[in-house]
């Protein structure tokens, strides 16, 4: 053979393997949805009606119905190839020509494509079976009739004019085996849940009627309609809107474009406008992070792209990330549209960017951490001062009165009797007057001995990381707080009746060399993520 001649041969992929591989591309339930009702945004659809049924042989169906511009037939077959034509236009929410194949294939055997692009049009069904695909060995798409029912979905939302269906059958990736209709249900339930609120969220520009940086489109599931999910909840009052860029950027011949980034502050949950938007809200970790978006569609959320871990104080910080479709190769989108990978330079910017934003939230969790460990603190102290009152007589064998001067005790001891600088106070109430807990202590001790209500008590310090992690996550378990309460309480009386004029200064020392100790012991401690509650 001539060196400069090259021979050809075209090799066919075999298909069973291609379309069975291709099944396991990653996509979950809510994800595989979602890239469907992609394609209908992107066929300009203003409806889309999701309904997912069980029959009562617990076979699972799916149709997905739109009032897009629809198909004909040379559009049916485009739609359904595997690495379709590029859509023409650039924006579109479709990007590689596989989505509606491989989201549908990863959960159902059967994908069929009903669609007709005009009134007077004929309504025409195509179908990829992968059972059938296997037994023949063949990409045979089949042309098969609708049926009724089918057919009924189709005009209920394209309400006799241009629109698609889509249909999954054979499902069988979706479910376990389940023995009894009730369980299957409750699972099926679950997963049809977990979609309304995907749905919400990544399609939340184009259900927010109010928002114009997408077209309006309705999503119903099983009849419901979907309700916008803000994650920045820029309708609350006390939402902070930190910072804000819109970055240029250039890319050699093709032009200068731009990505936006902001970073949002939520509000804690008690200090939301009410407990039910609150809820909604869903303050807490798995939700922190940054928002992607691609053309006004969320395609990732939760996490800080690698940046940084996830953390309890940093839980109230959401970060949108805007781009449109002319950074897709820079930021290179994945297949599903669920993830992007930043070059180092945008590495660098977001991280600088987020050193301000991360101070500010942090500031703000450890605010409301403080308020939230010091509103239910003199309640959950409760148990220990009944039990301290009970029982402080026989234990207690120090004797404390006031001399009249401000903060100034006679201290009577087996040592003798002197006086003393203690903290002489009232209690809120009665059942508060020996294990009292307060903001801030000076010299940030973690407890010191007080005098309250004429009774021998201990001031313990809601300011001191030891009381902030170690009780804050316990506050609710009363066995545990009282155990640690009465061991401060023992400690302060301890001091009282075995303290003389000379070693006043030292026990004082003492508590606040303790304390040193102890913020050093638990600095790496997480911060607990309090429940308000």
């Amino acid at each position: 053979m001539n060196n400069n001649q090259v021979q050809e041969i075209e090799l066919q992929p075999d298909p069973a393997r291609i379309v069975n591989g291709l099944r396991d591309t990653g996509y979950n339930f809510n994800t595989a949805i979602a890239d469907i009702v992609d394609n209908s945004i992107a066929a300009k659809a203003t409806r889309v009606d999701i309904n997912i049924v069980m029959n009562p042989k617990l076979e699972v169906a799916v149709y997905i119905a739109d009032n897009g511009i629809g198909m004909d037939y040379n559009g049916l077959q485009n739609a359904m190839k595997y690495g379709s034509k590029e859509r023409s236009e650039k924006k579109s929410l479709g990007k590689f020509g596989l989505g509606l194949k491989t989201a549908s294939t990863a959960f159902c055997k059967q994908l069929s494509v009903l669609s007709r692009n005009a009134a007077d049009s004929e309504i025409i069904k195509v179908q990829w079976d992968l059972d059938y695909i296997s037994r023949v060995g063949l990409w045979k798409l089949r042309i098969v009739e609708a049926s009724a029912d089918e057919l009924d979905l189709f005009d209920e939302t394209a309400n006799n004019c241009s629109g698609t269906l889509v249909v999954w059958d054979k499902i069988d990736r979706l479910l376990k085996d389940y023995k009894s209709n009730s369980a299957a249900k409750k699972a099926l339930d679950k997963k049809i849940d977990e979609l309304k609120f995907h749905i919400a969220m990544v399609f939340q520009r184009f259900l927010d009627e109010n928002d114009n940086r997408a077209e309006n489109v309705e999503i119903r599931v099983n009849g419901e309609k979907i309700e916008a999910w803000d994650p920045f909840c820029v309708k609350e009052q006390k939402t902070s809107l930190l910072q804000r860029e819109t970055v240029p950027v250039e890319i050699g011949d093709e032009g200068n474009f731009s990505f936006d980034v902001a970073a949002y502050v939520i509000p804690r949950k008690s200090e939301f406008s009410s407990k039910e938007v609150a809820d909604k809200a869903r303050g807490n970790n798995d939700f922190q992070g940054f928002y992607v978006y691609r053309e006004n569609r969320l395609i990732h959320f939760g996490d800080w792209l690698g940046f940084f871990t996830k953390e309890p104080h940093y839980s109230l910080l959401r970060v949108e990330f805007s781009f449109g479709q002319e950074l897709d190769e820079l930021l290179n989108v994945d297949i599903k549209k669920s993830r992007i990978l930043l070059i180092s330079e945008l590495s660098d910017y977001l991280i600088r960017f987020l050193n301000a934003p991360r101070r500010e939230a942090q500031r703000r969790y450890r605010e409301g951490q403080t308020s939230d460990i010091h509103k239910p603190g003199k309640s959950v102290h409760e148990s220990s001062n009944s039990t301290i009152e009970a029982k402080g007589a026989e234990v207690q064998e120090s004797r404390l009165t006031p001399t009249g001067k401000p903060n100034e005790a006679l201290v009577e001891n087996s040592n003798g009797s002197f006086t003393k600088k203690i903290t002489i106070g009232n209690a809120e109430s009665p059942k508060q007057c020996r294990v009292v807990p307060v903001e801030t202590i000076d010299g940030n001790a973690l407890w010191e001995p007080a005098l309250i209500d004429g009774k021998n008590a201990v001031r313990i310090n809601e300011g001191h990381d030891f009381y902030k992690k170690v009780y804050g996550p316990i506050l609710s378990k009363g066995v545990v707080v009282e155990g640690l309460d009465d061991l401060l309480w023992a400690l302060a009386e301890a001091e009282n009746s075995t303290c003389n004029q000379a070693t006043i200064e030292n026990y004082e020392e003492m508590r606040y060399m303790v304390s040193r100790i102890l913020r050093k012991l638990v600095a790496d401690l997480p911060d607990p993520a309090l429940d308000e509650n």
